[in-house]
């Protein structure tokens, strides 16, 4: 009976490869039971307690089997062995323990087939899970990417032709003109002011989104920081009608470290707010600065009476485009991105802000931001004195845009600076290499232009490329693109200073006058 049972067992193991795959898995079942309850026979009758470990190599063989058919065939020949060595006078009475041996192996081996089968889809579920998350990321990576790459070719289209634009009013305001005259000019540049705070709230939305706007710390005197603040505003408040009023707390520090513009893109925030819904009455302004271990914490309050909001609109008021309502959209006009902006400033200077309103009764925003006491390492935000002539100042201005060139030029001149014009890097190159004698103080250095762009002209004049004598010259970039990713790309070709456009007379002076005393040593 052994024989014919291993012979069997033999002539099934040999015709399996013959059998279509879909039925080989019942067949290594079939065959798997019985040769896992050989092994257990072989443990029923042997009383050597070294033969204990056979079950659990029966087990362990049954889980192979049912998991890499591979090794179907060792494990069959292992329990093989199992049944050869039973002895020949196995009687009938004994088949019960047969069948509870096969019972027993059969269970454990569905057992095991289970764990494996779980495991395996875990792992698979978990791998997929894997595979998504990282082409997620990838996806927003890539998103973020295109993002900022659109945002900052939008910056240099829009505001380039915006330099043009404020540039041109400023000149024109410096001509005789009469009263009729100024007050267009005045409504043009109100105007054109109006636009660029528009474009500069969707960029800052922007750049605060993919984690580009910074906090800048330097000293700077709050008390003259409000004033000079709540100064700017008195026009349009009055244009209305409406009191702007002032006051301060009681602390004694008169110094402090922050970032001044940032503040002051919060308070135009909301005093522009206040003052656009208030329509009769007036806007009260206190502010107030205390103590938080090494750090001060700057509180303000802005309050007016103005239209109010409403209770149901009040949770979304700072959310990102939004308004009490469609019709204040109509009526006042705005991105609703303003006071989004502002609450995110607060929080990027560890600060917070919050309302109190009721419909047609008013509104009071109250925000706080952290700031630090004065130290020396601190660099006051002063202006420093800017002389009236630039007179023998020598620079060259790189830019491929004639209206911008233009402009440039007529307010260079306007400051006595001698201005030579290229209209791209190759020409800077070779104006700077034809020189002979003639030494430059300063470049203004357009960053976007055709031929050869303003990074790659100004590592080519640090390497010496248009002469060793200019390879140490200051470059200032002259950009349309805001992004602070950009300022950090200016500064690695090699540039000194950061002017964006529309160019800033006083920001352009303050640069001017930075290299204007090294101005007779160069000569």
């Amino acid at each position: 009976m052994t024989l014919l049972t291993a012979l069997l067992n033999g002539a099934v193991a040999l015709s399996t490869a013959k059998i279509p795959a879909k039925r080989q898995s019942l067949i290594i079942l079939i065959l798997l039971l019985i040769a896992s309850a050989n092994s257990f026979l072989h443990l029923w009758f042997s009383e050597a307690s070294e033969h204990t470990t056979n079950i659990f190599v029966t087990i362990i063989a049954s889980g192979i089997v049912l998991s890499n058919r591979a090794h179907w065939t060792a494990s069959i020949l292992f329990n093989w062995v199992g049944w050869i060595t039973i002895s020949v006078w196995l009687e009938l009475a004994l088949i019960q323990h047969f069948f509870f041996a096969m019972a027993m192996s059969t269970l454990l081996s569905w057992f095991a087939h289970l764990a494996r089968k779980k495991l395996v889809t875990k792992q698979i579920e978990l791998e997929i899970e894997r595979d998504l998350a990282i082409q997620h990321e990838l996806e927003a990576k890539a998103a973020t990417e295109t993002k900022s790459a659109f945002l900052a070719n939008m910056s240099h289209e829009i505001r380039t032709p915006m330099n043009g634009v404020i540039g041109m009013i400023e000149l024109v305001s410096q001509t005789e003109l009469n009263t009729d005259q100024k007050n267009y000019l005045a409504t043009a540049k109100r105007s054109a002011d109006s636009l660029l705070i528009i474009i500069n709230d969707i960029l800052d939305f922007s750049k605060i989104e993919v984690g580009e706007l910074t906090i800048e710390f330097v000293e700077f005197d709050l008390e003259q920081f409000f004033e000079e603040l709540i100064h700017d505003q008195h026009f349009h408040a009055r244009k209305k009608g409406l009191t702007l009023a002032l006051s301060k707390g009681d602390f004694h520090h008169k110094h402090v470290v922050g970032d001044p513009y940032r503040i002051t893109q919060i308070m135009n925030n909301l005093l522009s707010n206040a003052i656009k819904f208030t329509e009769s009455g007036g806007i009260t302004v206190h502010y107030d600065l205390v103590t938080l271990g090494d750090n001060l914490q700057l509180k303000v309050e802005i309050k007016d009476t103005g239209i109010g909001v409403s209770e149901t609109a009040l949770p979304f008021l700072f959310d990102s485009f939004s308004q009490a309502d469609t019709s204040t959209t109509r009526k006042f006009g705005g991105t609703g991105l303003g006071l989004s902006i502002t609450k995110q400033l607060c929080e990027l200077m560890n600060g917070d802000i919050s309302v109190k309103s009721q419909l047609n009764q008013g509104s009071t925003f109250s925000f706080s931001v952290r700031l630090k006491p004065p130290r020396q390492t601190h660099k006051m935000a002063s202006k420093p004195p800017v002389p009236v002539s630039f007179e023998g100042l020598q620079v060259l201005l790189v830019e491929d845009n004639e209206i911008n060139q233009e402009v440039m030029l007529a307010i260079l001149k306007g400051l006595d600076v001698n201005v030579f014009i290229a209209n791209d890097g190759l020409e800077a190159l070779a104006t700077l290499s034809h020189s002979q004698r003639l030494k430059f103080d300063l470049i203004l250095m357009d960053c976007q232009m055709p031929n050869l762009d303003g990074y790659e002209a100004t590592r080519r004049i640090r390497a010496g490329e248009a002469g060793e004598i200019f390879s140490h010259i200051p470059i200032a970039a002259l950009t349309a693109n805001v992004m602070d990713s950009e300022r950090v790309k200016c500064i690695e070709a090699g540039m000194n200073e950061y002017l964006t456009k529309p160019v800033e007379i006083e920001a352009l002076k303050s640069v001017l006058v930075k290299y204007h005393k090294q101005a007779p040593a160069q000569h």
